[in-house]
Order: C-alpha cells, then structure tokens, then sequence
C-alpha cells in the first residue's frame, strides 16, 4: 500500500491510500495516521479511491483509528469507495459507523459544518 498525505488547511488533513489495506499495510496506514494527529486536526479524510483490496485487518485498522480518534475530538470521512469495497462495508455494517462521501471536497465541507455521526451521503 502507498500512502500520500495531504493538509488542504489547518484543520483537515487527507490522507489517499492505494493498493491493498491489510495487515501488511499496517505500519505505513499508522505512521500517516500519527504524522496527522501530531498537528491536532479537526478532520481527517481517507481517500480511498485506489484501494482496490480491504481484508479485516484493514477494516480493523479502520475501526480502531475512528474509534481513538473521534475520542480525542476528530472527525473522520471515508471518500470516494470503489464498489467491492462499499459492499465489504455494508456487509460487515461498518457503513453505519463511518461517515463515507462521494469526494473529498464534499466530506471537507460536511465535516466542517456538522457534528460527527455515522451516515453514508451517497445512494446504495
């Protein structure tokens, strides 16, 4: 997996991730992780358009980073799913937990403007 982060403003940060999201992909899904909450973002997005492969390691990753994060206060977005895996999260019902866009620049801008809660912008 390759990760590539972004900070569009002082509050937000992107971070796109390609390839596989698995357990081998672990250590680079935390280290972009980190180098984001070390500047205390409001809102982290995950750019998920090139993901073309999600196992339940990669959803746990995924679980356990919103789960300490919306703790400490920040808000995620899951972007831009390709179709197999949209349907890993509606079929382990993680798309009730995570709050999943058609575009970064969408989530950027409901993340802004509301409080945090579990609700998938795009039609099934």
């Amino acid at each position: 997996m390759t990760v590539n982060t972004t900070q569009p403003d002082q509050s937000t940060w992107v971070i796109r991730l390609s390839g596989k999201l698995n357990f081998q992909s672990r250590q680079a899904f935390h280290k972009a992780v980190q180098q984001a909450e070390h500047t205390s973002p409001r809102q982290i997005i995950f750019d998920l358009t090139e993901i073309s492969y999600i196992d339940s390691a990669g959803l746990g990753l995924l679980a356990l980073t919103h789960k300490r994060l919306t703790k400490a206060g920040i808000r995620i977005g899951l972007t831009n799913l390709q179709h197999m895996v949209k349907e890993v999260f509606q079929l382990t019902n993680l798309d009730n937990l995570f709050c999943i866009y058609d575009s970064v620049a969408t989530a950027s801008q409901s993340l802004k403007t509301t409080v945090q809660s579990p609700a998938t912008t795009t039609p099934s």
